[in-house]
């Protein structure tokens, strides 16, 4: 009898456990497949939204650097028509004037002519006030600028700046010696509250003899602007840099250049010594993989 009931156990016990195995596999496989399938989702859904936030960011590129070029080839053409009078600065600063009103994303539209003389209208920040400036005979010299009524007109005097001649600049002797668009390398403005970059153009009559240079500034930080805006996740960022390795902009508040406490010169940030993780990490991770930022893309 007792063997009997050994017997039973037995066939029990090993009708059983293949089935236990054989459910404990299955629960295994269909866990492990249904793991890899979600982490596979999951990456699809993130390289989805990677290529579709980088896309939003290129096309606002895209027509933030185009505006300032077709603002140049419009005024261009206008002074070699004739239709803009290359010689008249007041007629020039209120036309400038009247443009900056226009183009929000631009900060000041200029002309300097081939006597060193310059006309420029602009805003003081994305939003601030806006000013006119002139130097004196509309050439070489003192400039002064002036903050300007809702009419157009100068009424208050912030600055004089001695000895300006336009032809010393980088955005007026690039745009001569290229012949036609010119962009400047990234500065910090002399206040030291922004990044910005010129882009030029050079003006010819219709006997094709130099006038001047038309240019127009644009300031950095409306791109951040525009990334702080981006919806990239909890903790996502995203952020710009040159060839160089130097950044442009970010969606942090990270300040993108520090001044020297010695010489009061400013320098700008490195994505590598970028003060948030993400963006150092990121910078980094690309050095490693690909070993500069001049062969590839990334997105």
């Amino acid at each position: 009898m007792k063997r009997m009931s050994l017997n039973k156990i037995h066939l029990k016990t090993a009708l059983i456990v293949p089935f236990i195995v054989l459910i404990v596999l299955a629960v295994g496989l269909v866990g492990y497949l249904s793991f890899y399938n979600g982490q596979k989702a999951v990456n699809n859904v993130a390289y989805q939204l990677r290529s579709k936030i980088s896309k939003h960011i290129e096309s606002h590129l895209h027509h933030f650097l185009r505006t300032p070029q077709l603002i140049n080839q419009l005024n261009a053409n206008a002074m070699q028509q004739g239709w803009l009078d290359a010689t008249k600065p007041k007629v020039l600063e209120y036309h400038f004037w009247q443009q900056i009103r226009i183009f929000k994303t631009v900060t000041s539209i200029y002309f300097g002519n081939t006597q060193g003389g310059l006309v420029n209208s602009g805003r003081e920040g994305a939003s601030g006030f806006q000013y006119v400036i002139e130097t004196e005979d509309f050439k070489r010299g003192p400039f002064k600028k002036f903050i300007t009524d809702n009419s157009g007109n100068p009424v208050d005097l912030l600055v004089t700046v001695q000895n300006f001649d336009a032809r010393t600049r980088q955005w007026y002797s690039g745009a001569v010696n290229k012949g036609t668009n010119f962009w400047s390398a990234v500065y910090v403005l002399f206040t030291g509250n922004d990044l910005a970059i010129a882009a030029s153009r050079p003006v010819y009559d219709k006997q094709q003899s130099l006038l001047g240079v038309t240019s127009v500034d644009i300031f950095l930080s409306h791109i951040s602007n525009f990334l702080k805006k981006l919806s990239i996740g909890k903790k996502g960022s995203a952020f710009i840099l040159e060839r160089s390795g130097l950044l442009i902009a970010t969606s942090t508040d990270e300040k993108l250049f520090t001044e020297s406490q010695k010489n009061k010169q400013y320098r700008r940030l490195k994505a590598t010594e970028s003060t948030t993780p993400l963006i150092r990490y990121a910078a980094e991770s690309i050095l490693q993989q690909f070993g500069d930022y001049n062969a590839q893309s990334y997105g």
